[in-house]
């Protein structure tokens, strides 16, 4: 089969590689982009040495299943890059997301077929009634409902989020859709034009700040100051959570004046849980066109180096690679 390799920084490569033969597979209809995959392309990433198949955001078709799955050859499927085990020491402590024996789907989905485990299908594949690549989507947007959880958002908050990239706006249209009062901060201006278009309040962060105060500020950008600041500026007794992923040796400065009498949190977040990736799969099932404006480009396999390209600068919220 055909997979896009990363080969080395800044390079993406199409190589032959052999089909997977497990019990069940999946034909990749179309994969988005997810920021670590962006990360890993430009600077290289310790858990993902190349060369190595990227890509966990997939959507696809059925092509071999046992008769005991409840699945059948043609059906279209999203699934769950991973998921809890729901029964060690952290699952049972309610921190499912650090599962310490995760089911996984065990190679990127940069490629036409992936294998997935037998004992995580249950658990992992969700049913589509067709080829709709908004479901892609199902992952991240289940990443954004953990921190808003975590947060515990309510319609009396007011919300800043700082980056209006596809973490951030899919964290601002859930915020809006659950009637909360949301303004994006955002530098780029395409960006920007297109949060606009998609009704929601953005302007840069200078701006942002000095109009509103706001009771949880959501950090989607990974600058480390950011998160200094949004701790200086939210509201007494308010939260910040680090959504972005701030490189592993990051040091943040915080006025211990703020925790102590301010009663500010800081917190944060990665990844997911399966009950919050079946909680997504429903919200865009609800409403597909809402989520389907931010896949903005789509690219053929052959052109991932491209996709990758465009995604660096700028030029795009989500991109899907399609085999």
């Amino acid at each position: 089969m055909k997979a896009l390799m990363y080969v080395g920084t800044k390079q993406m490569e199409v190589q032959e590689i052999p089909k997977p033969d497990g019990a069940f597979l999946v034909r990749v209809l179309g994969c988005t982009v997810c920021g670590t995959d962006l990360k890993t392309f430009l600077h290289g990433h310790p858990y993902f040495k190349p060369p190595t198949i990227l890509g966990h955001e997939f959507y696809g078709q059925v092509e071999k299943a046992p008769a005991e799955t409840g699945y059948k050859p043609g059906d279209y499927v999203v699934v769950a890059p991973y998921g809890e085990c729901g029964h060690c020491e952290k699952c049972e402590a309610g921190l499912p997301e650090l599962c310490d024996h995760k089911d996984y789907v065990e190679t990127g989905a940069f490629c036409e077929y992936v294998e997935v485990p037998l004992s995580f299908v249950e658990r992992g594949v969700i049913k589509l009634n067709g080829p709709d690549y908004v479901y892609a989507l199902t992952e991240p947007l289940a990443c954004v409902l953990t921190a808003i959880n975590q947060l515990k958002i309510t319609d009396k908050d007011s919300v800043l989020v700082i980056g209006g990239g596809p973490m951030g706006t899919l964290a601002a249209m859930t915020l809006i859709e659950k009637g909360v009062k949301v303004r994006v901060a955002e530098i780029n201006p395409i960006r920007q034009e297109k949060l606009r278009s998609w009704g929601i309040k953005c302007d840069t962060s200078d701006v942002c700040y000095a109009e509103d105060q706001y009771d949880k500020i959501i950090v989607a950008v990974n600058v480390g100051p950011l998160v200094e600041e949004a701790v200086s500026k939210v509201k007494a007794g308010g939260k910040v959570h680090v959504f972005a992923g701030l490189p592993s040796d990051t040091k943040l400065s915080i006025r211990a004046y703020d925790m102590h009498y301010r009663f500010v949190q800081l917190m944060g977040c990665s990844g997911y849980a399966l009950p919050a990736f079946r909680h997504a799969f429903e919200m865009i099932r609800k409403n597909p066109a809402r989520y389907e404006a931010l896949i903005t480009h789509r690219f053929p396999l052959e052109k991932g180096q491209e996709a990758m390209e465009t995604l660096s600068r700028g030029e795009a919220f989500k991109i899907m690679i399609e085999p």
